[in-house]
């Protein structure tokens, strides 16, 4: 029998000695259980943030899309950014949105035109676990996502309602006139303008109209406030001299009967404007210059049409100084909006102070208590969309319950410029819209 060697000694005992043996299956599947760990980490931690920046999109295009400010526009950037950084906020980098505005419309007897949003943008991240020893995602991620809102609306027929009374001829941003500043009257009719072309662009047969009013609507040289009246008139009451007397006028106004004549024409008051106190009927103000004096025109109602270009050129040099009266605007733009065709109607009303004389209850006031929004509301109605009325108070505190009238959605207050424009947009374009299908 042969002895074991004893050079072979060592080698039997390191073949037969289990130590360690999983040290090295564990270098061997190192690299990769590092790998799988980073990967799944990290991986997870990526799909959640391409999750956030797709809601962030998905809002931020509802948002586009509700204010719809037009291709190009530096608002679509600072709103976009501000959702992405609202829910973006651990990200290292936020790439500007690229932003696309697409338009459509479809003929038929329910026009519509849409409006849509499609915005995408990158967020950077650093991974966690980089390495060039396994696997892994890169030092800094991008990630990218998309998103989509569309909204659609009928055509529209809106009247615009203006206070033209002579703290209208005052700058919107002061309380006394500013050359260098446009007054509220002509911000007023600038921005009338705006929203009628960019109706125009939809080509859906969208139509504007402006009713100018101040104590009383006028049609040529008569005035024509449209009261129903429960007797006739004593002479004095609208007599030259006789401006105190004018309050007389509200014990022989049927308010009842007038609102039941709307939308209908009244002709119970035509008096010729020469015969009436001034600052009554859109009078017209002492011109300020010899060029005010040549340019300027007789404020008149303009009636529903789709031609901005008009009524750009007809309401331009309009002018007047009178009181106010908001009632009278609202049944002239009620009267107008009827005989349009379009799905929806909306009567939007500015004004800048209370009515004249300032009484408890005066005639706008007690034509509110009879049910005056109520039923220009249901006149206004059509099978496809209920009527809207809105008011803007423009820099002033209204004592008339406006929100009771037209809704608490529909009242706006506005002390500038920007505000006076955000109020009236909102008040023509109420839709938000909703999330469509996006890019992938």
């Amino acid at each position: 029998m042969s002895m074991p060697s004893p050079q072979l000694t060592p080698l039997r005992r390191f073949i037969s000695d289990r130590r360690g043996a999983f040290a090295i299956s564990l270098a061997m599947l190192g690299a990769f259980l590092l790998s799988m760990a980073a990967l799944g980490l990290e991986g997870s931690r990526y799909i959640t943030e391409q999750a956030r920046l797709s809601d962030a999109m998905e809002q931020a295009a509802l948002a586009l899309t509700a204010e719809d400010n037009g291709e190009g526009a530096s608002r679509n950037d600072v709103l976009s950014m501000s959702w992405l950084d609202a829910y973006m906020n651990h990200a290292e980098k936020i790439d500007k949105p690229i932003i696309r505005v697409l338009h459509g419309s479809a003929d038929g007897v329910h026009k519509l035109a849409w409006v849509e949003y499609r915005l995408s943008s990158r967020v950077q991240q650093s991974s966690w676990f980089a390495s060039s020893y396994f696997p892994s995602f890169n030092k800094q991620v991008k990630v990218g996502d998309n998103g989509a809102a569309r909204k659609f609306r009928s055509n529209i027929d809106v009247a615009f309602a203006v206070d033209f009374s002579g703290s209208m001829r005052q700058s919107i941003d002061k309380e006394i006139g500013d050359k260098s500043k446009p007054w509220k009257m002509d911000v007023a009719k600038q921005i009338t303008v705006k929203l009628a072309r960019q109706l125009a662009e939809y080509n859906i047969d969208n139509k504007v109209a402006f009713i100018p009013f101040g104590w009383g609507t006028r049609k040529g040289n008569l005035c024509t406030p449209q009261f129903v009246l429960n007797s006739p008139l004593p002479p004095d009451v609208f007599g030259k001299n006789s401006e105190g007397n004018i309050r007389e006028l509200y014990n022989y106004i049927d308010y009842q009967r007038t609102i039941d004549a709307i939308p209908n024409q009244v002709n119970d008051i035509r008096i010729n404007v020469a015969n009436i106190p001034e600052l009554l009927c859109l009078s017209f103000h002492s011109p300020e210059s010899e060029e005010e004096k040549l340019t300027m025109t007789q404020a008149q109602t303009i009636p529903l049409t789709a031609d901005p270009d008009y009524l750009e050129n007809t309401i331009i040099n309009m002018s007047a100084s009178d009181r106010t009266l908001v009632s009278s605007g609202m049944l002239e733009g009620t009267q107008v909006l009827a005989k349009g065709t379009a799905s929806r109607k909306v009567l939007v009303i500015v004004s800048d102070g209370q009515d004249w004389p300032i009484l408890n209850e005066g005639i706008t006031e007690k034509l509110l208590n009879t049910g005056l929004c109520e039923k220009i509301r249901s006149v206004l109605t059509t099978p496809y969309s209920v009527g809207k009325i809105a008011f803007i108070a423009l820099k002033y505190n209204p004592t008339s319950d406006w929100e009771k009238c037209v809704g608490a959605n529909n009242f706006y207050t506005a002390q500038n410029y920007q505000e006076f424009e955000d109020a009236m947009t909102r008040a023509v374009y109420e839709e938000v819209g909703h999330n469509t299908l996006k890019d992938y």
